[in-house]
């Protein structure tokens, strides 16, 4: 099995000598630390000189971090750091140049309209952001301000830093997008598999149901929201089908030198592990590999003769009417599974860092023992502001009050014309909620 694409690269580090100092505290999470950021299972400072630990455009905060300089409205106060900047030339998305120059986080073109366009929004050229970067967020797929990047944590939410041509920035995660070759993906197309992956460090840096495991030396996210009971091509390799007792459906796994490798699912639900012979097993409450949007939701019964769902992270949704079905009847005796009822659908939860796979929004849309979690809900084309009746209407997968919305509680940004607000009850990943209004 091979990596194919078009570019394989190395992210470039964004600290320097002195940087990444350890604090000796284990984490799991950014937000576990309360200095710097979580490496390798251990809180490190990123930073400790602005000028000299962090990239163009972001700041060394007093947590040891870099941070986006700008505001993140669109209301100024931030300077372009891409094509453009400081008065050069930038070329647009029609291939044509225009000189910009920059004041006050306003971009000035030659014909006198000035843009400041903040990062999320909908953009023609470079010369429409504040940033300075207008960039599709998919190969074809729609062009949205965004800005450079040195690793996926200093890209928002749902973003990740990618070189799809030209340079390092944020783009959509499109971890799980159909694909037959490299450019058909921000990074690059697992063969024979043929699904959109990305680099990773750990497990978390992907999403749910995907783990982070090498593949032709590289650390990329793979795919184990897989039936291998009677096929066993979606798993990486004929090996990783795992027919453990507990499940009642075989179901694709990989391997793993530690838990952290292996799939994360939304705090605080019970974590995958890593055995003895180096191979990850699902928690006890997940009984089979279907993956989030499965329809409908498949249904069978346990060890115990107890009536259960096999979807890959245990949870099911009809996403239409945001319920949860009543398990369907099933005959215990039975050698299949049973469909669930009506809208029935198998449903991922998330964490903000890892996101969702292509075709999914992550948002703090659910509460488990009085801690909000963020689930994978479906994404359409509605963009914030936009009018809505499910969360499948939105662009980012969340809709509130019948007005689509972002989660913005990892980022702070939010596209033009709306800004992040706190929208109070139970904190998410230990940081307070928001969404953009």
């Amino acid at each position: 099995m091979s990596v194919r694409s078009a570019f394989f690269f190395t992210l470039v580090a964004s600290c320097l000598a002195g940087c990444a100092e350890s604090s000796g505290q284990t984490c799991e999470l950014n937000s576990d630390c309360l200095q710097g950021t979580c490496v390798d299972g251990e809180c490190k400072r990123e930073c400790a000189d602005s000028e000299l630990d962090c990239p163009i455009g972001y700041v060394c905060s007093a947590l040891g971090r870099c941070e986006y300089a700008g505001t993140g409205s669109g209301t100024g106060g931030a300077t372009s750091t891409g094509p453009g900047a400081g008065g050069g030339a930038s070329t647009t998305g029609t291939g044509t140049t225009t000189t910009t120059t920059t004041t006050s986080g306003t971009s000035s073109t030659s014909t006198g309209m000035t843009m400041d366009f903040a990062e999320l929004t909908l953009c023609s050229g470079d010369a429409d952001c504040e940033t300075g970067i207008c960039r599709e967020m998919t190969p074809g797929g729609e062009s949205r301000c965004t800005r450079t990047c040195s690793s996926h944590a200093q890209c928002p939410a749902g973003l990740r830093c990618e070189d799809p041509g030209g340079g390092f920035v944020c783009v959509r995660g499109d971890v799980g997008r159909a694909c037959a070759s490299g450019p058909d993906c921000n990074f690059a197309c697992l063969s024979p598999l043929d699904y959109c992956t990305s680099e990773c460090s750990t497990g978390a840096d992907c999403p749910n149901g995907y783990g982070c495991m090498p593949i032709s030396n590289t650390n990329v996210c793979v795919r184990v929201a897989a039936d291998c009971a009677a096929d066993t091509s979606q798993c990486v390799a004929p090996a990783a089908c795992d027919s453990s007792p507990n499940l009642v459906v075989s179901s694709c796994t990989m391997a793993c030198n530690t838990a952290a490798d292996c799939p994360q699912r939304a705090l605080p639900l019970s974590p995958w592990t890593c055995d003895g012979a180096g191979v990850c097993r699902r928690p006890g409450d997940v009984y089979g590999p279907l993956p989030g949007g499965y329809a409908p939701a498949q249904w069978a019964c346990n060890a115990a003769s107890q009536v259960v769902n096999v979807c890959g992270d245990g949870l099911h949704i009809d996403f239409g009417s945001f319920t949860q079905p009543n398990p369907p009847a099933v005959n215990c005796n039975s050698p299949t599974t049973t469909d669930g009822l009506g809208g029935d659908a198998c449903l991922d939860s998330c964490r903000l860092k890892g996101g969702c796979a292509f075709g999914f929004g992550c948002a703090g849309v659910a509460e488990i023992g009085g801690q909000r979690i963020g689930l994978c809900m479906k994404s359409g084309g509605g963009e914030v502001g936009a009018a809505c009746n499910t969360h499948g209407d939105c662009v980012f997968g969340y809709c509130e009050a019948n007005v689509c919305t972002r989660d913005c509680s990892k980022d702070d940004v939010c596209p033009e014309g709306s800004q992040c607000v706190a929208a109070g009850g139970p904190n998410i990943e230990g940081s307070a909620f928001k969404r953009c209004e």
